[in-house]
């Protein structure tokens, strides 16, 4: 299974060194940035960047801020919300999103999304 390829950067497609649209999972040479891993930590950081319903073509994905936002985080409510949107990835198998809160002015969520499909391909989607 292979999806398109992202300039991690600019969050947008990218091109192969034909001009062609990239592609990483499967059928592309596996490498720590075309292979299997990296296209499953694409698609679980594009799945987790979406808000809820804000997918046109299935409402269903993405996860829902609306409930996170506006007051100081539940970390056991974001880290389960982040690893339940990162099992509905196809071929997800696992999830375990291990994440810290800074207070203060700052007030940011920061960790790591360490997720594996049924093929055991690990990947790492970072949170910053």
């Amino acid at each position: 299974m292979d999806t398109l390829a992202l300039d991690t950067a600019l969050w947008d497609i990218t091109t192969d060194v034909y001009g062609n649209i990239a592609t990483v999972g499967d059928a592309t040479p596996a490498s720590a940035q075309t292979g299997p891993g990296m296209r499953l930590a694409q698609d679980v950081a594009t799945r987790t960047r979406a808000w809820r319903g804000e997918v046109y073509f299935d409402t269903s994905q993405g996860v829902r801020y609306d409930q996170i936002l506006g007051a100081a985080p539940n970390l056991a409510v974001v880290q389960n919300a982040f690893n339940t949107e990162a099992l509905n990835v196809p071929l997800c198998e696992t999830a375990i999103a291990v994440f810290q809160f800074a207070a203060g002015s700052v007030r940011e969520i920061t960790g790591t999304l360490n997720v594996a499909d049924v093929s055991g391909n690990n990947a790492v989607v970072t949170l910053t």
